[in-house]
Parts: C-alpha cells; sequence; structure tokens
C-alpha cells in the first residue's frame, strides 16, 4: 500500500484531480434537481470556469504579487465573503433543510445544558445525534449567539485570517478563497450548516500551528499537545488518521517521560471532556441503541476502517516532513472516503448512492481541504 501510494506522487494534479471529482458529484446530485439546463452543460461550464481561473491567476501571478497592499485587499474581499456567509445563515431556515448537522448539534448542545443524554433526542429530521463530546463545545459560543450554523462562517474567517499571516505568494492566497467559493462541496457546507469541513479545517489549522511553533520536537508541551489531540478525537473519529500521521513518529521519539505524559494527559482530558455526557448517562440498553459510533460509521465496513486506522501508523514511522504528511493524508482519505462510496454504489447502484442519497456525499468534503492544502501551497516537490 505504501509503495503504491509513492509511485503515484509526482504532480499536483492528483489534488487538482480529486478536488475536481469531488465537486463533480455534488454538481450532477444538486443539478439533477432542475429542469432548465442539463447538469452535464453545467458540469461542463463549471470545470471550464475552474481551469481557466487557476490558469489565468497563475499566469498572471507576477502582477498580483506586486500590488501594493493586496495582501489587505485579499482580507478586505474575505471579510465581504464572511458577511456574506452570515448573512445566508440567518437568511436560511434551518427546519427547511433537509440536512441535519446542524440540528443534531444544535439538539446535542441544548440536551446536555438541561442535563439530558444528548443521544436520544431526536433532530428536527427524526434522527439521533452523532456528535461526539467535542463538538458540543465547539458549537457552544454559536448556540448562544442563535444559530450554531454561524460556525461555518466563522471558521471561513479564520482562513482569511490564517492566510492574511502566512508567507505565501498572494495569488496562491487568491487561489485558495477561488477554490473555496468555487466548490460546491464547500458552499453546500455554508448553506446546510453542517460542522463536518470546519471540523476538519479547525483540526488542519491547529496541526500548521503545532508545527510551526514545534517543527523540531512536537512534544515539547505533551500536557498541552494531548489536551488538543483529546479534544480532536472527540469531535470526529475520523481525525485520528491525520493526527497519527503527522504525531506518531514524534511520540515513538520521545523519552519515557514524555511518552506517560502525553498518555496520562490524554486519558484525563478525555474523561473531562466527555464529563458532560457521563455525569447523564441512561441505562445500558439506551446507550447501546443509541451512540453516536453506530451513526459515524455506518458507511465503511469495519475491515476498511481497521485497515486505515493502521496505515498512519506504518507510514508514520518514516520521517516525513510536513508537505509529505498533507500529501499521504490526501490519497489515504480519498481512497477510504471513495472506497466507501463506491462499496454502497456496488449494493445498490450509483444512482441510488448518489442521487438518492443511499450514501451522504457530504463526506467526500472530508478530503477537500486537503486537496486545497496540496494544489496551492506546494504540496507537491516531494523530497
Amino acid at each position: 500500500m505504501i509503495s503504491f501510494l509513492k509511485s503515484i506522487k509526482n504532480t499536483n494534479k492528483v489534488a487538482l484531480v480529486f478536488y475536481l471529482l469531488i465537486n463533480t458529484f455534488f454538481v450532477l446530485k444538486y443539478f439533477d434537481r432542475q429542469d432548465f439546463v442539463s447538469k452535464y452543460l453545467v458540469l461542463l461550464m463549471y470545470l471550464v470556469i475552474v481551469f481557466l481561473g487557476i490558469f489565468y491567476l497563475n499566469k498572471f501571478s507576477a502582477i498580483i504579487n506586486r500590488i501594493k497592499k493586496a495582501n489587505y485587499y485579499v482580507l478586505g474581499l474575505s471579510f465581504v465573503v464572511f458577511l456574506l456567509f452570515v448573512f445566508i445563515n440567518f437568511y436560511i431556515d434551518g427546519n427547511s433543510l433537509n440536512a441535519d448537522r446542524w440540528s443534531a448539534m444544535d439538539v446535542t448542545i441544548a440536551s446536555i445544558l438541561n442535563g439530558e443524554y444528548p443521544y436520544g433526542m431526536k433532530d428536527h429530521l427524526g434522527q439521533t445525534s452523532s456528535n461526539l463530546p467535542a463538538l458540543f463545545y465547539i458549537g457552544l459560543p454559536f448556540y448562544f449567539l442563535g444559530d450554531v450554523g454561524l460556525l461555518q462562517p466563522f471558521v471561513f474567517l479564520l482562513i482569511s485570517l490564517f492566510l492574511f499571516k502566512s508567507k505565501i505568494a498572494i495569488h496562491k492566497k487568491v487561489i485558495v478563497l477561488f477554490l473555496l467559493l468555487m466548490s460546491p462541496s464547500y458552499l453546500w457546507e455554508i448553506i446546510a450548516k453542517s460542522d463536518l469541513m470546519s471540523n476538519i479545517i479547525l483540526l488542519i489549522l491547529f496541526l500548521f500551528f503545532w508545527d510551526d511553533k514545534f517543527k523540531n520536537n512536537y512534544f515539547k508541551k505533551p500536557l498541552l499537545l494531548s489536551f488538543f489531540c483529546a479534544f480532536f478525537v472527540l469531535t470526529r473519529g475520523i481525525v485520528v488518521i491525520p493526527l497519527t500521521l503527522f504525531l506518531f513518529r514524534g511520540f515513538l521519539d520521545s523519552n519515557l517521560k514524555t511518552k506517560l505524559k502525553f498518555i496520562v494527559g490524554f486519558t484525563i482530558f478525555s474523561i473531562v471532556i466527555c464529563l458532560p455526557i457521563l455525569i447523564n448517562l441512561p441505562n445500558t440498553e439506551t446507550i447501546i441503541e443509541h451512540n453516536p459510533f453506530n451513526h459515524q460509521t455506518k458507511f465503511t465496513p469495519k475491515f476498511v476502517q481497521i485497515l486505515f486506522i493502521l496505515l498512519p501508523f506504518l507510514i508514520a514511522l518514516k520521517r516525513l516532513k510536513i508537505k509529505e504528511k498533507v500529501y499521504y493524508l490526501l490519497i489515504l482519505l480519498s481512497i477510504l472516503l471513495f472506497v466507501s462510496f463506491a462499496i454502497v454504489c456496488f449494493k445498490f447502484g450509483f444512482d441510488n448512492a448518489l442521487y438518492k442519497s443511499y450514501f451522504d456525499i457530504s463526506y467526500l468534503g472530508i478530503v477537500l481541504p486537503f486537496t486545497i492544502l496540496y494544489f496551492v501551497l506546494d504540496y507537491t516537490k516531494l523530497d
């Protein structure tokens, strides 16, 4: 498997292909619901616009990079988009949506604040929540602001500030915004008030921050790192893959005292983070029937899940640069999610999987931030 991954890491075309493939599914699915224009014509126009946008932004990169105060213009444009996203969030009534991630988070937070076990409560579509405990803390500020869907605009604002502070070329910052705003997958997250991609983006921002601060020794502050690891693991199970690939080599290189501090800290912080739910646990039968893991693992066979949990440990045995880690994460997560999609297609047919939502294609959005990182930030010249 590892040799196969190495064999295809030649150009950033890999990232662009996955970016376009993910968004192709969204274009086909959602433009199938109208009769004004062929969905295939829309797809063709979309692909042309993306290719032309990337081409001209690269062609005129020297001019863009020489514009005085261009970094502030990019930040200003980003802030306008942020305000637009806030407006969209308030304009769209969540109860009218056939997507319930916002509702699941809202129900989870309300239940915990009311001292109730959250996983037996129904959201606006009559489904139970799959939110792991740490999502309670992520959504809580926006719950108090009146709408948990505000998480997405504010995460976009964090992306904008990250770009503003970063040292990458201006034209690449523009391409980041272009690829985000030209992604139906990302725009779906905004419209549907979904927390999935925001969750992944927050993880990526943390990993880049930690790499920048502790590049030579990720475990310099093992207790602080154990807190963040426990927190992110308790948002979504799939984040175990990037955390393992980024940190496992550093864990092996650390001394015994550091390892013990990290393990003990991770255990204690995990319990503390889960405490609001643990103090309201119901009977065993209810826990078995209603728990978040039933929902988070429903699309992928157990053997596939186990394989892709083990692979990052094997890959991380090699000392990798951060750009290599981004590459491997892009490929691993893409294979995992597209294999899951293919399994559903094999069982129920492509039309049922895509158009009748037998497979939730929003999960493919987990890969999207990694495609943009790899493509835009030069994570292609792998040494």
